[in-house]
């Protein structure tokens, strides 16, 4: 190997090890890693002393130094961006086919060894050292996988214990036996589930912007994704079968009552808004939201409000700059950043509800990592095709992964006000009327 190859190896295993430690992967993998790159460095430093009586050869070229993105999606310093950028960018053009990056990666450690130079294993895995990055981006752009709770799925159907009844406490009385007693579990099933998303990119793709394709591709397969899981969690279809096959939290609510809207005050997990709030946001008020707090269990320790923007700035900003004796503070709270109510965090959910509709959950007050399991089957794959976009010369980068939605933990319905046990996530319906 050249004195360039080695280098680029050495930045690869520092960047791979470097993420393994913070995501706490395999502990024994980065040692492993970083003492490979001592050894790497031992090798330069003799390449180099062997080369000094030699002619001065011209220096090694990092390509990725210096790339021209301003701003990477990738995480580490400004030249491991820039390097997992224009690994990206490499894999890309090996899976279009490229044999010059499919031999850069192969050299530099980057391609996996049951799908090296071939797609027949159903497309090309992600490197490593980018598989970290892309679920990160994934969680920083998704809602849902921010806060449900993540299974690891080890099959396409995996069931998951979940305590459903804890021990009982009691008083024996002298020379009296204790009564026994258990916890109960149920099961939470899922089944996952293949989504793909497709990404064109020109064929006029060349070396010099190969930093800046990897970067795009990147936030695009990251964002895309993570945007449908959030539909699924947030805002699956509430009649017909999603098409993900999959049930969110506002299904699983309404179903409780058949889907009749004049049940759904039934719902222990609740809350429903007042006449015409299926028409405007203004028709909401902040006692519904206090009926939402009201109705989350304390176990449910964690929780965040999920809406769309509109909504919190068109339906309830609004009311709480008009309440009486507010100062700066609370109005700040309100119209921040990262904006609280009642003391809890907002979560903007973009593909929730822009506009009320009659009988649909608009907002949710929810601990989702105690109500909501989100199976993680398989991270992302990709293929590459030239066929369907071969008139616009550009080729179609589709990106899939395999993921299961089980909103578990929804309370129960009962038209006995004082049957209704809420569970750890709370729907606010707009009316039928």
């Amino acid at each position: 190997m050249t004195i360039e190859q080695l280098e680029s190896k050495k930045l690869g295993n520092i960047a791979t090890a470097k993420e393994l430690a913070a995501s706490g992967g395999d502990l024994a993998q980065a040692k492993s890693l970083m003492s490979e790159v001592k050894d790497i460095e031992a090798r330069i430093d003799m390449m180099k002393t062997l080369g000094e009586t030699a002619p001065v050869a011209t220096p090694a070229v990092q390509p990725w130094v210096n790339g021209g993105v301003t701003k990477s999606v990738f995480s580490g310093t400004r030249d491991e961006q820039s390097y997992k950028g224009y690994v990206m960018g490499q894999f890309a053009l090996a899976v279009a086919g490229n044999k010059k990056s499919a031999e850069w990666l192969k050299a530099n450690g980057h391609f996996k060894a049951q799908v090296e130079g071939t797609t027949t294993a159903g497309g090309y895995l992600t490197p490593d050292l980018l598989s970290v990055d892309l679920v990160y981006l994934r969680e920083q752009y998704g809602a849902a996988r921010q806060n449900c709770r993540i299974v690891p799925m080890t099959s396409d159907v995996q069931l998951v214990p979940n305590a459903t009844a804890s021990t009982t406490v009691y008083y024996p009385g002298e020379n009296t036996a204790i009564t026994d007693s258990s916890m109960t579990f149920a099961q939470i099933s899922l089944t996952a589930k293949k989504m793909a998303i497709l990404t064109i990119v020109s064929k006029e793709l060349n070396e010099d912007s190969v930093v800046d394709v990897g970067n795009a591709l990147a936030r695009d397969f990251a964002y895309n994704l993570a945007k449908e899981e959030d539909r699924v969690v947030f805002n699956s279809a509430l009649t017909s079968t999603d098409a993900s096959g999959l049930v969110g939290m506002g299904r699983t609510l309404t179903d409780l009552a058949s889907g009749t809207y004049g049940n759904y005050g039934n719902i222990a997990s609740a809350v429903v808004g007042p006449s015409s709030s299926g028409s405007a946001w203004s028709n909401f008020t902040l006692a519904n939201l206090q009926s939402m707090i009201g109705k989350l269990p304390t176990y449910a320790d964690q929780p965040k409000w999920f809406m769309h923007k509109n909504f919190f700035y068109t339906g309830i900003a609004d009311k709480l700059a008009a309440l009486g004796g507010n100062n700066i503070d609370a109005i700040q709270n309100a119209y921040g950043v990262a904006p609280l109510l009642y003391g809890i965090p907002v979560v903007f959910v973009q593909n929730m509800p822009s506009v009320p509709a009659i009988d649909t959950p608009v907002a949710f007050l929810a601990d989702l990592s105690k109500g909501v399991a989100f199976g993680d089957r398989r991270g992302i794959t990709i293929e590459m095709s030239d066929q369907r976009y071969f008139v616009e010369d550009s080729w179609a980068f589709k990106a899939t992964e395999r993921f299961s939605v089980n909103c578990f933990d929804a309370g129960n319905y009962s038209a006995t006000a004082s049957a209704r046990v809420p569970g750890s996530f709370i729907g606010l319906i707009a009316a039928h009327t």
